[in-house]
């Protein structure tokens, strides 16, 4: 349970951040968890994909280390990706 609502954190802090930047698509992202956690680079994409499918696709790269944090959190650590035409 507690995986799932860190995957709807980190869905929500990635719209956010998309929407802050003006960032269209996700080429790639890197996201730091706690060792406790159940979160791999498959199962966030897989839900990425399917809860922001406007900015994530099938060449999304996702990157998860390891890092020092409290249960249900993490960080965002990096995004690229292409940025909206004007």
């Amino acid at each position: 349970m507690q995986d799932t609502i860190l995957l709807s954190k980190i869905s929500r802090g990635l719209d956010e951040c998309c929407k802050k930047e003006g960032i269209s698509k996700v080429n790639s992202m890197s996201v730091i968890v706690n060792k406790r956690s159940c979160i791999n680079s498959n199962n966030l994409f897989e839900y990425l994909k399917n809860y922001n499918e406007n900015i994530i696709d099938i060449c999304t790269e996702i990157k998860i280390e390891i890092g020092d944090l409290p249960d249900e959190t993490a960080i965002i650590r990096n995004i690229e990706g292409d940025l909206i035409e004007e």
